[in-house]
């Protein structure tokens, strides 16, 4: 018998599952996302200019005359963001002046400030604190910062979350995430700053992906793809509110401290905030499971039947064994009590014990590498958004626009499985990323619709590949396995920063790298084994007969034998 028997026995998506997908998902999921483009609106740097001093006066005003006319995404106007003119420069008659190509090039270095267009972007943090021009890494530093936090906590909090409990992860993450982001506000030095944003990134993943992992241990098979339904559709929905927020409040204050003193709210919704019943099966508390479980029966409008864990733990069933359940010993009897004694016994739960499962060690090498890059090249084409057009906020807001396509993604998973989609929306994006590269400059839009449409596409496979992590991973290590693929993932993301950076040298660098790395990532995700249609592994031996052998192909197959009743065991001989 499998746990999500028991599911099925209680609701196999009743009220409680939807709770869990449309109330707690969406606030988890939307103060994440409120939180990371709130970060990337404040440390932008509105469109500026050296302050030319004398060069305003006489035969220099010619400069600020043409300079109040001419677009800021003018190349001629460059020159004049990071120099300064020396005060003896000889100046042409304004009269004769049509261009700012015509006027002596500023030589000197910006050393008296610089003048801040606030028509086409808000003050910022980083305008602020001139973070422009020389000190222009700095933006890019507190991000591989917030990253490199990410990085730390990720793992942190999966530890915690498979030796404490999933809901004690989730609060602990929240409570820093909330603490820490508030107080950055407050902060105007460097240093203080950067060390505060580490701490918000070291619970940024976990505050979105740990409820997700929970949400999708409640679920059976057929109705997985809803959690990453709604968790896609909230971070768009979050990520359009957060530049038309800034676009309301136009003050970057606020703009920070909003989704903050949001999290902080979060902390009265403790109470109600449950723990897996899957995890607490896998460490041997099975009254508590019980309890647990008998409550989602309760709010399911079920009841729990009283022998059911029973039948679980000391393996009963169906003849033959329930499919993705124990393995089949002699005489028929499944023994997933033992098994999961026995990963207990050997590996005290650790991840490490994965290594000696080759078939298992081969899958979680896989997903982390596709993971790993999914992550790189979303969020460097969620950062790099700000440079595909001429207005900061527009950009961001048609960023996340064409990402509500992308919501298709769960239904076409559900139908065609995680492979093949994943592979197809890596070549997508990489494709548009190559298109960038080629065309001329001076098709804006055509530029801004091909980065677009290389961020649409990247949205896609790095929602699949969230989906592929916690469906390898058995429930014994899935925890501990998550936050590993989120610690990966955080290394790959705090290198995004670098990659955009390269495009202060040159404008298609970020993107046709993004390009071929998307296509590494689909070649990796050709050799994954398809999870969709598969039952969810509870321990170690589980996963590692998944890996070595075909799952049932149930999402694709309308034959009567691939009947979810029907074990793995019986379709494995019928197909014989």
């Amino acid at each position: 018998m499998h746990f999500e028997d028991i599911l099925e026995e209680i609701g196999s998506f009743g009220t409680y599952q939807r709770i869990l997908c449309f109330v707690f998902i969406p606030i988890t999921t939307g103060l994440v996302g409120l939180v990371y483009y709130s970060q990337l609106l404040i440390l932008a740097a509105p469109p500026h200019t050296c302050n030319q001093g004398d060069a305003g006066a006489g035969g220099g005003g010619a400069f600020l005359q043409l300079l109040n006319s001419t677009p800021y995404t003018d190349e001629a106007r460059q020159p004049y963001a990071c120099h300064r003119h020396d005060p003896n420069t000889t100046w042409p008659d304004p009269v004769n002046v049509t261009s700012l190509s015509q006027l002596p090039q500023p030589s000197l270095p910006c050393d008296g400030g610089w003048v801040y267009d606030e028509d086409a972007l808000f003050s910022t943090y980083t305008s602020e604190h001139d973070w422009v021009c020389e000190d222009a890494w700095r933006p890019y530093l507190i991000v591989t910062i917030f990253w490199v936090g990410n990085t730390v906590g990720s793992w942190l909090w999966g530890i915690v979350s498979d030796v404490y409990g999933r809901r004690v992860a989730i609060f602990g993450s929240m409570v820093v995430y909330g603490t820490a982001g508030t107080a950055s506000v407050f902060v105007h030095n460097f240093y203080a700053f950067a060390v505060l944003r580490f701490l918000t990134g070291s619970s940024h993943h976990t505050v979105a992906h740990l409820p997700f992992v929970l949400v999708v241990e409640y679920c059976v098979k057929s109705s997985r793809v809803v959690p990453l339904l709604t968790v896609m559709a909230t971070y768009t929905i979050a990520s359009i509110l957060a530049p038309a927020l800034a676009w309301l409040l136009w003050d970057w204050y606020p703009v920070a401290l909003i989704p903050a003193l949001l999290t902080l709210a979060f902390y009265l919704s403790l109470r109600w905030l449950p723990e897996s019943a899957s995890w607490l099966l896998t460490r041997g508390r099975a009254e508590d499971a019980r309890r647990q479980l008998a409550k989602v029966a309760k709010v399911n409008g079920r009841e729990l039947p009283p022998d059911v864990l029973t039948r679980l733990l000391a393996g009963g069933g169906e003849e033959g064994g329930e499919e993705g359940g124990g393995v089949k010993k002699e005489g028929g009897e499944v023994k997933m009590r033992g098994e999961l004694e026995e990963d207990r016994k050997r590996s005290g739960q650790s991840i490490l014990q994965a290594v000696k499962y080759p078939g298992l060690r081969r899958n979680i090498l896989l997903v982390l590498v596709v993971w790993m890059l999914a992550c790189m090249c979303f969020y460097g084409h969620c950062q790099n958004t700000a440079n595909l057009g001429p207005n900061a906020l527009l950009s961001y807001l048609l960023g996340a626009l064409v990402e509500v396509p992308s919501w298709c993604v769960p239904f076409l998973i559900n139908r065609f499985g995680r492979r093949m989609p994943l592979v197809v929306v890596f070549l997508i994006s990489s494709g548009a990323g190559f298109l960038y590269a080629i065309v001329p400059e001076d098709l804006t839009w055509l530029l801004l619709t091909a980065g677009l449409v290389g961020r649409a596409s990247i949205t896609g496979a790095y929602y699949i590949a969230l989906q592929y992590g916690p469906e390898v991973f058995p429930t014994v290590i899935r925890g501990q396995g998550v936050a590993l693929a989120e610690t990966l993932g955080g290394v790959a993301i705090f290198i995004s920063p670098l990659i955009v950076y390269l495009g202060e040298y040159k404008r298609t660098a970020p993107l046709l790298v993004f390009a071929g790395l998307s296509v590494l990532a689909g070649a990796a995700t050709v050799l994954l084994p398809e999870t969709g249609g598969a039952a969810l592994p509870q321990t170690l031996p589980q996963a590692e007969r998944f890996a070595k052998r075909e799952a049932p192909r149930c999402w694709r197959s309308k034959s009567s034998d691939c009947d979810p009743k029907v074990t793995e065991d019986a379709m494995l001989e019928a197909r014989v």
